[in-house]
């Protein structure tokens, strides 16, 4: 069963996949560029979707009912909530992410959504499956239905912030073709552009080392524990010679030792994958604007100029309507009752619990001036932007630069 449900969760991928460039190549359309895509649902008259359109939104909506049931089945073949590590914990707030597309798509008719929302599903299901799919026993600390109620709850809070922050990012990009936008908000804007093309380098520099099976175990010294690289080791442990790990396409490995200053758990294997990700997202980054010759917010916002910048306000308002109460109580509530049953507190600002709440006081300032001050426009969905950052720097970062309580669910 297990093996089944691996086989439906990369059927939904391949879904996820087909159906981010039906949307993208809709919304890129020659022929579509100059008309307005999307319309207010409170229209009388019947919004017309096109065939590529449709065809999309059934194939998005085949890849969720199977990847929800690929989850169904791991859980039933486990005999355990299949929400205990990365792989799981990611590849469930994916699904909720593509979820919420399809609702607030149903709710909007909004095709053009898909081009922007779709593919932020698409990289954190991708980002789950650069962890190991392995069924792994719980710990005692995990073993609680409260690890069900927390953890499944706050992805679903962090899909519908994803979907928020792809029709935010879609309002930024259609109002600064009006020259609504300052230099400094110019460059944040590619900034953005500039962090995904890292993510997506680190995910798919991690899937060809892990296809291939690179491993390089370091042996456990006076002063560090066994460590295993699946990435070439450019950085060693403190106090490694340069060349002691063999060599990777004629480097030297690792090039230089992390300096003392660097301790905390596998350090030098976490700072080596920093160093991948940078560079590997600066090829990303470059090779497309030396190809089109033009910005990546350029090419993103080219086919939403025409849009009505009002409705794209609205779903993003509405993403976060929809996720805040739901991250509120599995991130913050459930996870509290957790962690008291768990490591006997409520609270012990673990950084993962600290950014959890970093996040949760962000989306409550942005509700309030929302509702109280009726906060929209710009200033309103650079928020919701930056909101779905501080989440991704949750959910990657912290488990990459930090370690805590909840450093298990990296294994």
């Amino acid at each position: 069963m297990l093996t089944l449900s691996r086989i439906l969760f990369f059927l939904a991928f391949a879904g996820y996949l087909a159906s981010s460039i039906l949307y993208i190549a809709r919304l890129t359309n020659k022929k579509r560029g100059a008309q307005s895509v999307g319309a207010a649902v409170a229209s009388s008259s019947p919004i017309a979707v096109d065939r590529s359109a449709k065809i999309a939104g059934y194939i998005m909506m085949g890849s969720v009912a199977v990847h929800g049931i690929a989850m169904v089945l791991r859980w039933i073949a486990s005999g355990q909530a299949p929400m205990s590590n990365m792989f799981e914990y990611m590849g469930l707030t994916g699904w909720a992410a593509m979820l919420f597309f399809v609702i607030l798509n149903a709710r909007y008719n909004m095709p053009a959504l898909g081009a922007f929302a779709a593919p932020v599903g698409l990289i954190v299901i991708a980002y789950a499956s650069v962890f190991p799919s392995t069924v792994q026993p719980l710990v005692p600390a995990l073993q609680s239905y409260w690890l069900v109620l927390h953890v499944s709850v706050a992805a679903l809070g962090e899909g519908a912030f994803a979907v928020s922050f792809a029709a935010g990012l879609m309002y930024l990009l259609r109002i600064r073709r009006d020259g609504n936008m300052s230099e400094w908000e110019e460059n944040a804007l590619e900034l953005v552009f500039v962090a995904a093309s890292i993510l997506a380098g680190f995910i798919i520099t991690a899937l060809i080392f892990r296809a291939s099976g690179y491993t390089v175990t370091v042996p456990a010294t006076d002063t560090s524990s066994e460590m295993v690289y699946h990435l070439p080791p450019i950085a060693g442990p403190t106090g490694s010679a340069p060349g002691e790990l063999g060599k990777w396409l004629g480097i030297p490995l690792p090039l230089f030792a992390i300096p003392s200053w660097m301790h905390g758990a596998d350090a030098a294997r976490k700072f080596t994958t920093l160093l991948f990700s940078l560079v590997s997202g600066a090829i990303i980054y470059w090779a497309v604007r030396l190809i089109t010759r033009r910005s990546w917010r350029d090419l993103a916002g080219a086919p939403v100029a025409n849009m009505d910048a009002s409705i794209l306000d609205d779903i993003s308002y509405r993403g976060v309507a929809l996720g805040y109460p739901l991250f509120t109580l599995g991130a913050m509530i459930f996870a509290m009752i957790w962690a008291q049953k768990a490591w006997g507190s409520y609270w012990s600002w673990d950084p993962k619990e600290t950014w959890a709440l970093i996040s949760w006081l962000f989306y409550s300032g942005y509700l309030h001036l929302r509702i109280v001050k009726g906060w929209e426009g710009k200033a309103s969905a650079w928020t919701t932007v930056i909101g779905f950052v501080v989440i991704i720097f949750t959910l990657v970062g912290v488990n990459l630069l930090i370690a805590g309580l909840h450093s298990y669910a990296a294994s």
